[in-house]
């Protein structure tokens, strides 16, 4: 089983260092005028740093026949909330970008934050990205969000 494992890691390392792309962003996000941005290696996901609007376009680099992104509210200091908050859906086909308001349920995303995973052509980037006014968010710590998500 040691042996197994210690496999699946090593071609993970191979993968990533001919890749030099982390499996948990294989393709790159915009949201309105502002890319993500992958931190350390180890990183769970990308980060939008700006503050964005809630019709905000979000673009990837080419054309997906379906593109699903489905983002999940956060607490501001960063932790995902698990009382059964409900995540908003987009759906779309044959295209590479879509309006964060344009949401399955038809209601925009409330001001705030919200971890997101973006699915096309078979594989998901995870984004971390805040909905509002520059000077109306508070923004969330994301050392504790990644604490959290690493389970420390």
């Amino acid at each position: 089983m040691k042996m197994i494992f210690l496999m699946l890691v090593a071609m993970l390392a191979v993968g990533y260092a001919e890749e030099e792309r982390p499996m948990l962003y294989p393709f790159d996000i915009s949201l309105g005028e502002n890319t993500a941005v992958m931190g350390e290696w180890g990183d769970l996901f990308a980060v939008i740093e700006e503050p964005v609007k809630a019709d905000a376009v979000l673009k990837i680099e080419e054309v997906a026949p379906m593109l699903i992104v489905n983002a999940f509210p956060c607490k501001d200091d960063g932790t995902i909330l698990m009382d059964g908050a409900p995540a908003a859906i987009l759906f779309v086909k044959d295209t590479n970008m879509v309006k964060l308001d344009a949401t399955m349920d038809g209601k925009p995303l409330a001001p705030g934050t919200y971890l997101m995973n973006v699915v096309a052509h078979n594989k998901t980037s995870r984004v971390v990205f805040t909905v509002g006014e520059k000077d109306k968010i508070k923004l969330p710590d994301f050392g504790k969000l990644m604490n959290f998500l690493k389970g420390k």
